[in-house]
């Protein structure tokens, strides 16, 4: 049986993650206009773990700064994201 992926911010099984490292995850918000750097909680539910968001940014060097202060190190991947987030335009 195959999850299908979330439209929530706030599942285990959103669709906009980008990477997970330990309780910490990277996505995209679901208007695709800024990253989101998550926090496991600790209430489950039947859909699984459920996830905060600790911060909101649009730039990768804000980002860089955000993940360090929360996780204590650099994911490899985040120095693959473009400087800024690709901003949706009406």
């Amino acid at each position: 049986m195959i999850a299908l992926l979330d439209h929530r911010e706030t599942s285990d099984r959103y669709q906009g993650e980008l990477l997970r490292e330990g309780k910490f995850r990277l996505a995209v918000c679901r208007d695709g206009i800024q990253w989101l750097i998550q926090q496991k909680t600790h209430a489950e539910s039947l859909a699984g773990a459920r996830w905060k968001s600790v911060g909101y940014v649009t730039t990768r060097k804000a980002l860089t700064r955000l993940w360090l202060n929360n996780t204590g190190g650099i994911h490899p991947k985040l120095a693959q994201l473009p400087e800024f987030i690709n901003r949706r335009t009406a």
